[in-house]
């Protein structure tokens, strides 16, 4: 039997059309070949029948989409792997379109409720932080006061001298004489 299955490339030679035209047509028309190893297709004598006739049909003028539509072989579907696949009517299709916009409605709404309780929770973390920052703020403002409280009487007694804090001496205290004077007292 494996004599008898062709690989792509000998099958468009022989139709005369490009290979990746034989795959396209394969996979639009949905014939069911068989793939080797690396997935290449292996194309049995009857699948090469309907190659044919799908290219003799193009020549005569119809479109693929009337091909399938014309041809109740590929409407109805084929056996592949043993089961039959059939062809979804567009109603069909449609209802499974609308349940599943109502699932990712569904979803998406999940999904923004979670957010909205991620960020609720930062929030309120943040606000704790927040709230325990001023009150060490307002702590340090109070022991900051008391220490001026009692730093005050002490800082009158000082003087600034050389941008150092320290008690004046006495004879520092005294006034100094001008130069002029000096000069005088001789």
């Amino acid at each position: 039997m494996d004599k008898l299955l062709k690989k792509t490339k000998v099958v468009s030679e022989e139709l005369g059309v490009n290979p990746t035209t034989v795959q396209r047509w394969i996979k639009y028309f949905n014939i069911p070949c068989v793939t080797n190893d690396q997935g290449h297709y292996l194309i049995a004598p009857e699948e090469f029948e309907i190659l044919r006739s799908i290219k003799d049909k193009l020549n005569q003028g119809l479109t693929m989409k009337d091909i399938l539509e014309s041809d109740n072989t590929m409407q109805e579907g084929f056996i592949k792997n043993g089961k039959k696949e059939e062809m979804l009517s567009a109603n069909v299709i449609e209802e499974r379109l609308e349940q599943l916009m109502i699932h990712i409605e569904q979803l998406e709404r999940k999904l923004s409720v979670k957010a909205d309780e991620v960020v609720e929770y930062q929030v309120l973390q943040h606000r704790s932080e927040l709230d325990n920052l001023f009150t060490m703020i307002k702590r340090i403002e109070d022991r900051m006061s008391k220490m001026e409280q009692r730093l005050t009487p002490v800082l009158d007694q000082q003087k600034v001298v050389g941008g150092i804090e320290h008690e004046l001496p006495e004879k520092l205290n005294k006034p100094k004489k001008s130069k002029l004077m000096r000069i005088f007292s001789f």
